[in-house]
């Protein structure tokens, strides 16, 4: 089988989006994101939360990270001057099934030992990369966990303040009584990304945050975070639920074998924890039975890069159809990462020069030359406008240290 044959053989069973449609696709989201707004029907949720560009105070805490697939325990200390440096970090990896208790004491016990036992009281942070409706509990931020994604459970804690619960654990379970701020991953990145106004997670999942005017909102949408009269307003999209893109046969079988069933679409294309399923629902066809399924997105990379372990009954050609139906894969997720950000700064009026973007996640930053897939397509839809792409190190983390401190 010929290159040209194999690409119109993919065209047929997992196509690109037509060029053509993507400026209109990014118009779409623009539009849900407006409608959203102004409290109309749409699917993104535009989540509020009660947090402006903080200013944050010297001393020592514990920001707490929990993603997609790994989580982080760091202790921090912040100068006079505001300077943020962190002591030390723990990585853990998050169990796919888990309960409360179970998590809330992983957790604890890496924030022991990164504050060394402390005995004083220290304010921890926690970023959380689920959806959260944020509330303003005894003058600080904190957030009820409104559902999972990306593939994980934690049972008990949905519908929960998970500030709050974590609080009551932490003196039930440790006597240690201390503050607890929480607010989603994307909102801290946003924190902590040194005046940008748009910031994206492509890894396990999908998501964008950005700063939005109070003007720009509904009166009515406003009042779910009454008591907060700031002018601008951190916004957490949850743009993993963009619905406007045409479904794919792969990703009907990856959405029906899911947890979630007709949720979360554009993410089921674009994420981490969705890319790898895509490969699987389609390489009996493309490559025959006797290819191994995938068990992670990283090994979808191993192919692009060359660096997968292939059984040795796998012929040269299989090799290359891999090659290319991974590309196809990234190509895909690239469109959508890229129609989703365009749509943003139409929103926000920045369709011209360089625009600064903090990104975070794996497949952004470790996938063969993503980052110049998704500046590809934003060219294609909006060709005035230069992303800035910036990976700026700690930035998650010091927001998260922003919201610890800073409240």
């Amino acid at each position: 089988m010929t290159q040209r044959v194999s690409g119109d053989f993919l065209d047929s069973i997992y196509p690109l989006i037509p060029l053509q449609k993507l400026a209109i696709l990014s118009k779409l989201f623009q539009k849900d994101l407006i409608a959203a707004l102004h409290n109309q029907h749409s699917p993104l949720p535009t989540i509020l939360n009660p947090i402006h560009k903080l200013t944050h105070h010297q001393g020592f805490g514990v920001a707490v990270a929990i993603g997609g697939t790994n989580g982080y325990v760091s202790s921090f200390r912040i100068s006079k001057k505001g300077i943020i440096t962190f002591i030390n970090r723990r990585i853990f990896q998050i169990p796919i099934r888990t309960n409360m208790e179970e998590l809330f004491h992983l957790i604890t016990k890496h924030v022991i030992l990164v504050a060394q036992r402390r005995k004083t009281p220290f304010p921890i942070g926690i970023g959380l990369a689920y959806p959260l409706k944020p509330l303003l509990f005894n003058g600080f931020i904190d957030g009820e966990l409104l559902e999972m994604s990306k593939e994980r459970d934690i049972k008990d804690l949905v519908g929960l303040q998970v500030g709050r619960e974590y609080h009551k654990f932490l003196k039930r379970e440790y006597s240690l009584d201390t503050k607890v701020t929480v607010a989603n991953d994307s909102i801290c990145l946003l924190l902590g990304g040194k005046g940008v106004d748009v910031v994206g997670v492509v890894g396990t999942g999908l998501n964008f945050a950005y700063w939005e005017k109070r003007t720009n909102i509904a009166p009515l949408k406003l009042n779910t975070i009454k008591g907060f009269a700031q002018n601008e307003v951190a916004i957490n999209i949850e743009a993993r639920n963009f619905d406007k893109i045409n479904g794919t046969k792969l990703r009907k079988i990856v959405d029906e074998n899911s947890d979630d069933p007709g949720y979360s679409l554009a993410e089921k294309e674009a994420a981490g924890a969705y890319l790898y399923r895509i490969f699987n629902a389609g390489k009996d066809k493309i490559l025959g039975k006797k290819f191994p399924a995938l068990t992670s997105t990283d090994q979808l990379n191993d192919i692009i890069t060359k660096a997968f372990a292939y059984p040795k009954n796998i012929t040269s050609e299989q090799k290359e159809q891999a090659f290319l139906f991974a590309e196809r894969i990234f190509h895909r997720s690239a469109q959508i990462v890229a129609v989703e950000l365009c749509g943003i700064l139409m929103k926000i009026g920045k369709t011209r020069g360089a625009v600064p973007v903090v990104m975070e996640g794996g497949i952004f930053w470790h996938a063969r030359n993503y980052p110049a897939l998704v500046n590809l397509y934003v060219n294609m839809i909006l060709p005035e406008v230069i992303p800035s792409f910036a990976r700026l190190f700690g930035s998650s983390r010091k927001g998260i240290a922003i919201l610890a401190r800073g409240v």
